[in-house]
């Protein structure tokens, strides 16, 4: 399904129906999401994601990454709301449901789908809105203020979902989002839940260049995982240089060779100590069993963020 910008999609729950206008598209990979506006809202944005129609998932796995984007990121969402996870650097499930198509519906009152190709299509719903670190980078906005900040606010987010024992699994600059709409002061919000680790046979998604070395050896996440595929991301949006790699014996040789080198200390000590910092603590941390300490990081990094303050914001950092 193809929306275009102006275009109204409606979406059903088990309770209500609410409609959403479509202000812009973006494409990640293969697939897009939408900024939208609530019909009875205008002035707010959400991100949009439309999943695959029910009959038309395949094993492949391009039915498969859009279902992780939708249908399991749904899951994870609502996973974190009742688990009371709060955080400003996470983003917030506004609502979840199927698409209500044009036409009469003929499915029966027992459930199921009727003939029309968008019938029990699931869309979901988040905020807040942001650009994506990607964006930032190919547009020459995302300097030293920035990768303190960002380091600080997603390890923010990775402390709160990991107390509640779910860690992310997919790190990369399409899956962190930059929010300045309505807000002091900038900040980041940790996306792209979809892959996320519940419970012992969950498996995180494979990036040769994000992706943590235990991660590749094994399948699974450790402690330290989702702090070791932030490093890798921020040596990245400081100017790090990533090779091409085909293979995950290719990717496990330059993570050996970058960390035996100290080059992505090198690279984000020029761009602030605490961040080389940050990187020789993942880098002992790496293949331990030993947890993460998350509240020592982020006390660290909150002392150099280059502002006044944070205003009267609610301190979610713990």
């Amino acid at each position: 399904m193809k929306l275009e910008v102006g275009s109204v999609l409606w979406l059903e729950d088990s309770n209500w129906q609410k409609g959403y206008q479509i202000n812009e598209v973006f494409i990640t990979g293969e697939h897009p999401y939408y900024v939208a506006s609530p019909a009875d809202e205008p002035g707010k944005y959400r991100f949009l994601y439309v999943g695959s129609h029910p009959s038309k998932l395949e094993p492949a796995w391009e039915g498969m990454d859009l279902w992780y984007q939708v249908q399991r990121h749904t899951k994870i969402l609502t996973v974190m709301k009742q688990k009371g996870l709060s955080s400003k650097y996470l983003p917030d499930l506004s609502a979840s449901g199927r698409i209500i198509h044009p036409g009469q519906c003929q499915r029966s009152s027992s459930g199921g789908n009727c003939e029309h190709p968008w019938c029990g299509t699931p869309i979901l719903v988040t905020s807040p809105v942001g650009e994506t670190v990607n964006n930032m980078i190919s547009g020459g906005r995302f300097g030293s203020d920035e990768a303190i900040r960002c380091c600080h606010d997603c390890l923010s987010a990775l402390s709160t979902a990991a107390s509640a024992g779910i860690r992310h699994g997919d790190i990369k600059p399409q899956n962190v989002i930059c929010v300045r709409n309505g807000v002091r002061h900038p900040y980041f919000v940790l996306i792209g839940w979809g892959h996320a680790v519940l419970e012992e046979r969950d498996r995180p998604a494979m990036n040769l260049h994000f992706s943590s070395t235990f991660a590749l050896q094994e399948g699974k996440l450790c402690s330290a995982s989702d702090a070791e595929s932030l490093v890798y991301m921020l040596y990245f949006c400081c100017g790090g240089e990533l090779p091409e790699l085909d293979s995950v014996e290719g990717a496990l040789q330059w993570r050996e060779t970058v960390w035996s080198r100290r080059l992505i200390q090198q690279k984000l000590g020029d761009v602030s100590t605490v961040l080389k910092a940050f990187a020789d603590y993942v880098d002992s941390l790496c293949g331990t069993p030993y947890p993460m300490d998350y509240a020592i990081w982020l006390k660290r990094l909150k002392r150099n963020i280059q502002v006044e303050d944070y205003g009267k914001e609610a301190d979610t950092s713990g």
